[in-house]
């Protein structure tokens, strides 16, 4: 209870207020809404709880899961791994930041963890698929996928899946010159029967790479995304003698509605319409290159939401494809580019761009259904079936791990240390109607209207402020009661604000470019209740360095409090909080950028053993330093160095007997 003077001028029965109780019913816990399934209520909080609160058994299912101690670990082979097999991440981020000194790889955080194994058991599962789906249907071809490298560039990640492909023929896409570079080189230690698909915009050095590619006796087929294109593919293969493979991108008129869906439909950025098609059919005709036809490939948008818009493309696709037959082309495969999605929120829905209601098995199936009822009924021939599937084969394999370095603590004051008489003291009249209204509003629970003169509060606080008239003492003491208030009426904490140890701009670019969302989690401490919400700030001087948007359509996270931190079963953390974010292996490392010059993440890859930690780590590279991120600027660090260091000398190094600190700052500079 706050008392003041009664006297003081005041609106009908608000000295009652001031001087009776004015106290105010007391704040509920946190309980994460979500949990409640779980049971939240309970006192005991298991493992099981996390998994269910942060949807891990959804989106993580399954690679992913929370063992016993309360750490996330990777089920490398997916639902053939066995107990032991399991790996903990808790334990690959001690091996790694570890001194060498004590057997660690003294690395840094962030960390991006590959998990090869991982890898391997996307591309057989997907391989698998096909094949089921082609036995069960009596389909007379077989599936032959190929990687978009433009989903991660990664020199290993690229020649991983060329090796872990090659017993099935699995080749790789490229859409650049440089791109076509590294595929030809990881495809010389290939299947040879593996394709090559050359799409994006080509000059006639493209072409030439490609056509040298054919000459190498690599499975190359160079897709027309221009009409013009074949007009150069004509000319440079006849001076190089070298008879091409072409195909040709149709621009379909079954288009995908989502966000991915811009790539799409007859207004799409690549592909050829209808009338272009048969265009490049009479040149290719007139030039005695229409057996060089053999692939048509189309390409419905990312993450395609339901196998319903998957099959209406393929029917439409497969259509043009008997069509081009029917014309003389020589057609062997129908590339259905990519668009296989996965579940980013655990909620199997084909209504949203996080996720899709199919998986591996259902979408084999839809495609393998299209294509042979389209083929059988125009008496065609089955082609090979292609897909390009990216984000499904890379995504899971790669965890990026931060650190929460620090948290806000919460501004909230208590009861007891609301001085209420100090707040009305340099009030307007105004004003202290306006903390009148808003006490009673709150003790009768009227959380819309509390809102209301909470904030109109504040406004006439911040006026007086900037008129000179309220000090910054008072101006925080309001702010006080507003927050308390507000707590008290919405009975819940608001939520913190973790600062991590991370540049989104470098490592989560699609949160800050397209909303992405990614599954975060904390990959330790999962057998203790999350007693607070947060958002997540990076280290970057920009506004837009935040996560506050999470899967499940939150806007904050469940997540544990730092001091005492490591207090739990989940012991090893040497009082570190990590998160972790998952199911980002595809495009966020090419398409992270320097912003304030900070760099990429340290990497490892990691593979199963049956060593006492179940994992050994087979590469490890240390993220950027200062000077690699400057010479990316065009900086030169060493020139740099020798400026410091001379402007060093010149203003430290002239007190006599400090030469030990004028060593020690050039050495510091040095290291920086």
């Amino acid at each position: 209870a706050c008392c003041v003077d009664a006297a003081a001028v005041a609106p009908p029965g608000y000295a009652a207020f001031i001087a009776g109780d004015s106290s105010l019913p007391s704040a509920v816990p946190f309980s994460a809404s979500t949990a409640d399934a779980a049971d939240s209520n309970s006192t005991h909080w298991s493992p099981a709880h996390s998994s269910a609160l942060y949807r891990i058994d959804g989106w993580g299912a399954p690679y992913f899961s929370v063992n016993n101690a309360g750490n996330i670990t990777v089920r490398p082979y997916g639902t053939d791994t066995l107990a032991h097999q399991e790996i903990d991440l808790l334990k690959i981020v001690k091996k790694v930041s570890d001194p060498k000194s004590v057997g660690g790889l003294g690395l840094q955080l962030p960390l991006i963890v590959r998990v090869p194994d991982v890898l391997k058991n996307r591309l057989e599962s997907l391989q698998s698929a096909f094949e089921s789906a082609i036995q069960a249907q009596g389909y007379e071809s077989h599936y032959q996928g190929v990687y978009p490298v433009k989903c991660n560039q990664d020199r290993f990640v690229v020649q991983d899946i060329v090796k872990f492909g090659a017993p099935f023929r699995f080749g790789l896409e490229a859409g650049s010159k440089p791109e076509l570079l590294l595929a030809m080189s990881c495809l010389c230690k290939g299947n040879p029967e593996a394709l090559l698909v050359c799409n994006g915009f080509k000059d006639a050095e493209y072409i030439f790479l490609a056509l040298l590619a054919r000459k190498l006796a690599l499975n190359t087929v160079i897709v027309l995304e221009e009409e013009e294109e074949v007009d150069l593919v004509i000319e440079i293969s006849k001076k190089l003698s070298v008879r091409p493979v072409i195909g040709v991108r149709a621009k379909l008129r079954t288009k995908h509605s989502g966000h991915f869906g811009s790539t799409s439909g007859e207004k799409g950025k690549f592909g050829l319409t209808t009338i272009q098609i048969l265009r490049v059919v009479k040149k290719l005709q007139d030039s005695g290159m229409l057996d060089s036809l053999q692939l048509l490939h189309f390409h419905i948008g990312s993450q395609i939401p339901s196998t319903a818009l998957l099959q209406a493309g393929v029917v439409e696709a497969a259509q043009i494809y008997s069509e081009l037959a029917r014309l003389g082309a020589d057609m062997k495969v129908i590339d259905i580019g990519g668009g296989l999605g996965i579940d980013y929120d655990g909620s199997k829905s084909g209504n949203s761009d996080l996720s899709v209601s199919y998986g591996l098995q259902e979408y084999a199936s839809a495609v393998v259904n299209a294509v042979r009822f389209v083929c059988d009924r125009k008496s065609i021939k089955h082609p090979i079936i292609c897909s390009e599937s990216g984000r499904a084969i890379v995504s899971h394999h790669s965890i990026l791990i931060f650190e929460a370095m620090s948290a806000t603590a919460p501004t909230t004051p208590a009861m007891n240390q609301v001085d209420l008489p100090f707040i009305l003291e340099g009030l307007s009249e105004d004003a202290r109607v306006d903390c009148w209204n808003l006490s009673q509003a709150a003790m009768r629970h009227e959380t819309e209207t509390c809102f209301v003169y909470a904030d109109q509060l504040k406004q006439r606080c911040v006026e007086q402020f900037k008129e000179g008239t309220l000090g910054i003492e008072q101006l925080a003491a309001v702010d006080g009661l507003c927050d308390l208030v507000s707590k008290v009426v919405d009975a819940s904490e608001p939520a913190r604000t973790y600062h991590v140890n991370l540049s989104i701009f470098t490592s989560i670019p699609d949160f800050w470019s397209i909303g992405q969302i990614f599954p975060i989690v904390p990959i330790h401490r999962l057998d203790e209740r999350p007693e607070v919400r947060g958002i997540l700030s990076d280290l970057t001087c920009d506004s837009d360095g935040k996560i506050d948007k999470f899967i499940g359509g939150e806007t904050s996270l469940p997540l544990h409090g730092l001091e005492g931190n490591g207090g739990g079963s989940s012991g090893g953390a040497n009082g570190r909080y990590y998160l972790g974010m998952f199911l980002g292996g595809a495009y966020q490392e090419s398409l992270g950028g320097v912003h304030n010059l900070f760099g990429g993440p340290s990497v490892v890859s990691v593979s199963q053993s049956d060593g006492p930690y179940s994992f050994a780590v087979t590469r490890a590279a240390p993220g950027p330093s200062c000077g690699d991120v400057l010479r990316v600027m065009q900086h030169e660090p060493e020139l740099m160095f020798e400026t410091l260091k001379h402007r060093a000398e010149e203003f430290c190094g002239q007190d006599h007997g400090n030469e030990g600190t004028h060593a020690a700052l050039v050495s510091t500079i040095a290291r920086s």
